[in-house]
């Protein structure tokens, strides 16, 4: 009798449950419905608690009840996948409950922006691999490109094993020497970080970020050049980039200056300029239209040659 490998059962397949939570804040009513019905067009069944939604202030729900939601998908050995409806804000606010659970076995996790603060705890704690990729209520947004969701579920079912982010634009000497040398190079790690504004929140805390020997990415939304910049000096004097193998960049919008324009590069390629690690921009999994997978806390190659790629795997 053949035996069933741990990855063959983890996969997801037609008809599997989705659990759908709301760590952060709320969509709006008609984001969630149409997400609901897109999902069962891929055919997957969506579930979501009878009171996910209940706004409070900025927040989907209590802390309690965001919390009991989001431990019972990640507990229960039903699903194998939990998909979170959106960022926002409020993540931070479920760690003190988070760190008192126990681990279990482990399955796909997808979110970003706000998600940062759980996909952190899951990576740092729980030795979990996690997806910075679109959150469940964009399936409404007009922008969502198609591909993404095509990695993404590609990812979940086994059929796709590494995603290649290219042509990746050096943004400090060290890496455009890199990418000018004529001979290939490769550097491997694990990719952690995601939100730039949120990541920052976790240092001093019990989830301050260890990056030795990690990639670190980071993209960010309405955080114009002097926010960015004094972000980035918080991390350097928190140890975040002492021991870090490369920083990649998402894409980071909505940030200019009420002149009309944008700092943020010349802040980053400035603030980078001492580092004897390669930065680069490009990895389009970010606030943006652009919201493909980024495996976290897998095997990652960053290839340098001529052209620049970073492939992720999912393993």
């Amino acid at each position: 009798m053949k035996k069933t490998s741990l990855k063959e059962t983890i996969y997801l397949k037609k008809g599997d449950i989705i659990d759908i939570v709301a760590p952060a804040s709320a969509p709006s009513v008609d984001e969630l419905e149409y997400a609901i019905a897109w999902l069962r067009q891929q055919g997957y069944e969506p579930r979501l608690p009878e009171d996910l939604l209940n706004p409070q202030f900025y927040l989907a729900n209590t802390d309690q009840k965001r919390f009991e939601h989001l431990k019972k998908a990640l507990t229960n050995n039903t699903s194998k996948v939990v998909w979170c409806l959106r960022g926002g804000y409020g993540s931070i606010r479920l760690v003190p409950e988070l760190l008192k659970l126990k681990k279990p076995p482990e399955k796909f996790f997808i979110g970003l922006s706000d998600i940062t603060i759980i996909h952190h705890f899951l990576n740092q704690k729980w030795n979990w691999k996690t997806i910075h990729g679109p959150i469940f209520a964009r399936a409404l947004q007009a922008q969502r490109r198609p591909e993404d969701y095509d990695d993404l579920f590609g990812l979940l079912t086994g059929t796709k094993e590494v995603i290649e982010f290219k042509n990746l634009i050096p943004l400090n000497p060290v890496a455009y020497q890199f990418q000018q040398q004529k001979r290939k190079k490769i550097i491997i790690g694990k990719v952690k970080g995601g939100n730039l504004c949120t990541y920052c929140s976790l240092l001093g805390t019990k989830l301050h970020p260890k990056s030795k020997n990690h990639f670190l990415f980071f993209e960010d939304i309405s955080e114009r050049g002097y926010k960015v910049d004094r972000m980035l000096n918080q991390l350097a004097l928190s140890g975040v980039f002492n021991h870090c193998r490369g920083v990649f960049f998402g894409d980071i919008i909505k940030a200019e200056e009420v002149d009309g324009t944008n700092l943020v590069w010349p802040v980053i390629e400035s603030f980078f300029k001492k580092y004897k690690f390669p930065v680069f921009r490009g990895v389009d999994s970010d606030h943006s239209g652009h919201q493909r997978p980024l495996y976290l806390n897998t095997k990652a190659e960053l290839v340098l040659n001529e052209t620049v790629t970073l492939r992720v795997n999912s393993k």
